[in-house]
């Protein structure tokens, strides 16, 4: 992690990384342009923070944003400066656990999309495969277990520094606009880091049921699993449980359903051998429903060396 960390080069590469994503300010309101203002100075007292390993994240910002269906989702942005640390380590870290990931999963990987998925299982209905699991997993990003996700972590990724920097995001603070609570399980959508682990988390699922001889077709936490008759759909189901029972998860919904009587993933519906996109369907345009003001940094670095939990007064 030393060498890591006394690279300008890596630090500047990150936030070019975050640049491009455009995002918004964290909780202590700094902008991208900001911080692009004094960006030498900003990444050397980085590489500096690293190296004396004296780093530690700032509070996520916790936004609600429309999904597009009348519901909120909620996000936790990481600061401009995590989010370079965070792409940072992303980009050491990516090439050995992309190698572990199943061919099954196509989320959040490079070279990987929905349209892939939706190619993937036309060509298991072709192949006789036309009865399916379709399933989702229950509150997937918020119930993911520290413990169990920091132990696989540590399968692959065998540097103590990074892994320590992993926890320190795991089991970070997040502002709401009232408050500063500490995270107990999950994983923050909204982090440059996230989407790596979440398949990772998920790799033992991939394993496991492709082990067993199953089609399956995962997208993030949503999946399908495809069968030539309606038992083996219903023996996967079982398996499937018992997998996500092992990673304290659970099913949301599902259905054993077949190709002549159609159902929907991924956006796509797919029926018999059609494959149909509706025409309506909304462009994915995340409409904020709330973005907290700043964190006062002045007050909760205060509290923070007191041992408290900062909250506004009101």
């Amino acid at each position: 992690m030393k060498e890591f960390a006394l690279n300008l080069s890596a630090l500047y590469s990150a936030f070019d990384a975050v640049k491009e994503n455009h995002g918004c300010a964290g909780a202590d309101g700094v902008t991208i342009e900001r911080y692009e203002g004094n960006l030498d100075l900003n990444l050397r007292i980085m590489r500096k923070e690293l190296t004396e390993q004296t780093y530690f994240p700032l509070p996520l910002l916790r936004i609600l944003v429309d999904k597009g269906n009348g519901e909120a989702r909620a996000l936790c942005i990481p600061s401009v400066r995590d989010r370079i640390v965070q792409a940072a380590v992303l980009q050491l870290i990516e090439p050995v656990l992309e190698k572990e990931f199943e061919e099954c999963s196509f989320a959040y990987r490079k070279g990987r999309s929905v349209k892939q998925a939706v190619y993937k299982v036309r060509e298991y209905y072709e192949q006789g495969y036309q009865w399916v699991v379709d399933a989702d997993i229950d509150a997937f990003f918020d119930s993911v277990d520290y413990s169990l996700l920091l132990l696989k972590f540590k399968c692959y990724i065998h540097d103590p520094c990074i892994q320590n920097l992993v926890g320190l995001w795991l089991k970070g603070e997040v502002w709401d606009g009232k408050t500063v609570t500490t995270l107990k399980k999950g994983i923050p959508q909204g982090s440059p880091i996230s989407p790596i682990l979440a398949n990772l988390y998920l790799d033992e699922f991939d394993e496991e049921l492709t082990r067993n001889g199953y089609k399956l077709v995962r997208f993030s936490d949503d999946f399908i699993i495809l069968c030539k008759n309606s038992g083996m759909a219903k023996e996967s189901l079982k398996l499937t449980k018992k997998i996500l029972e092992k990673l304290l998860l659970e099913l949301d919904e599902e259905q054993v359903i077949n190709f002549d009587q159609g159902f929907k993933f991924l956006g796509v519906i797919f029926v018999k051998s059609m494959i149909m996109v509706p025409f309506d369907r909304p462009k994915k345009e995340r409409k904020v429903l709330f973005f907290p003001k700043p964190l006062d940094l002045e007050v909760y670095f205060k509290q923070r060396k007191q041992g408290k939990i900062w909250q506004t007064s009101t």
